[in-house]
């Protein structure tokens, strides 16, 4: 009998890329994930006045660059700033970046292996970026509020099928000027969507600081205009 072995794949040197703003209740779950899938961390903080800091100063050791960022800086300039950054200072010493909002957990196209593996799996092949699935998790009344990881305490979620692309992984050769990680990247995207865990409320007072204050006044020509709308219907 003969066993062929299969080709040993090589594994990519992976960086993981956020922008922080008032996500500090969620954030230790997101940088975990990230370093659990074998990536080392760049976070520019925006201005955040929640815990975020506190998060950051904890997993300082992890986390290659911490930059803070005052809130007067544009927020629609901040994707190209960071998108110079990468190019600037880490696509060359990286293979592929991942860059999920800072509500967001990165997974596979199915559970049955990790992120990472998946992710490994599309370095090994001739493509050169991912699209994401937007599953939406939503708070509710039945949430257990002595659980302190909103991944661990929401489980309500929905595809949230008609987005915008959510391009959240990529070649790091391949980096460009980021539009809010909906724009595409140079060469071929896979054809097998990956999956992402999404979760913008996470309790009543988040959402309504998060629609009132924290992303208000956001829109223009367009984008972020659904905060607006989620605001004139609080009642709902």
């Amino acid at each position: 009998m003969f066993f062929i072995n299969k080709p040993q794949l090589k594994k990519p040197r992976a960086l993981g890329v956020l922008l922080l703003y008032n996500d500090g209740d969620i954030l230790e779950d997101v940088i975990k994930s990230l370093l659990n899938n074998n990536h080392q961390i760049i976070a520019w903080n925006h201005g955040s006045n929640d815990k975020t800091d506190i998060i950051l100063k904890h997993y300082k050791h992890e986390i290659l660059e911490s930059k803070f960022i005052p809130r007067s800086f544009d927020f629609y300039k901040l994707y190209p700033a960071m998108s110079e950054n990468i190019i600037k200072n880490y696509k060359d010493k990286f293979d592929w970046i991942s860059w999920p909002d800072d509500d967001e957990i990165l997974e596979g196209h199915k559970r049955d292996k990790s992120y990472y593996e998946y992710l490994t799996e599309a370095f090994n092949s001739k493509y050169n970026w991912l699209q994401f699935n937007n599953f939406n998790f939503w708070f509710t009344n039945k949430d257990d509020l002595s659980i302190k990881s909103p991944v661990n305490r929401i489980k309500y979620y929905c595809l949230f099928p008609d987005c915008a692309p959510r391009i959240r992984s990529w070649r790091a050769n391949c980096t460009n000027i980021r539009e809010f990680n909906h724009n595409p990247l140079p060469g071929e995207k896979s054809p097998t969507l990956f999956n992402l865990r999404h979760y913008p409320m996470r309790s009543k007072e988040q959402a309504i600081r998060r629609v009132k204050h924290d992303r208000a006044n956001m829109q223009r020509e367009g984008q972020y205009y659904h905060y607006n709308k989620m605001r004139g219907n609080l009642d709902l």
